[in-house]
């Protein structure tokens, strides 16, 4: 598994401040904020019970593609990897190249044939999606979710997903429940 890389590397905002501490209050939606590069500033402990990928530090696109082998042929993996693709390349159209997305999307080409493939197609983003996850102790949870810039810099992005029928709601609730000590 790849080192997470610091989410305070490029610098800590107040604004980044303000966003994690609000959504370690949200104890029934899961949440996260991550940067430009894809990369987890901050989740909250619903969205960490979620995936082992959406922890501080922790680069979306290289968890994708790289550090969830044991994800492929599973549930929504491959349209997750689609949608992750898009996300990467939407924030590379929204910012100048440096050399962060640089090197990340060369790891990705370089380690991954289902990255390389995904990023040929130039798929957009739509800046929502559903996904399915494996959360214990609840089982399968199907989730929309919604991407939200935080200004417009572009280079936060907040996260937040909801059941995306009434039994993933249903689970998602009991899920929140275990995650807060209520559900024991």
């Amino acid at each position: 598994m790849s080192e997470p890389i610091d989410p305070d590397a490029a610098g800590q905002t107040p604004l980044r401040d303000w966003f994690r501490s609000a959504i370690d209050t949200w104890e029934g939606v899961p949440a996260l904020l991550r940067d430009r590069h894809l990369t987890v500033i901050a989740a909250n402990p619903l969205a960490r019970a979620l995936s082992p990928s959406f922890v501080p530090g922790v680069n979306l696109a290289r968890f994708t593609f790289i550090d969830a082998e044991s994800f492929v042929g599973r549930g929504s993996h491959e349209q997750i990897q689609s949608q992750v693709t898009a996300m990467l390349r939407d924030s590379l159209d929204q910012h100048d190249e440096d050399a962060p997305f640089r090197g990340l999307v060369g790891e990705l080409s370089a380690r991954s044939p289902a990255f390389a493939a995904e990023w040929a197609k130039e798929v957009r983003s739509r800046r929502s999606g559903v996904a399915t996850f494996f959360a214990r102790p609840v089982g399968t949870i199907t989730l929309g979710y919604r991407e939200l810039w935080i200004d417009e810099t572009h280079d936060d992005v907040l996260m937040v997903w909801r059941g995306e029928d009434l039994e993933s709601a249903g689970k998602l609730d009991e899920l929140a429940r275990y995650v807060s000590g209520v559900g024991d």
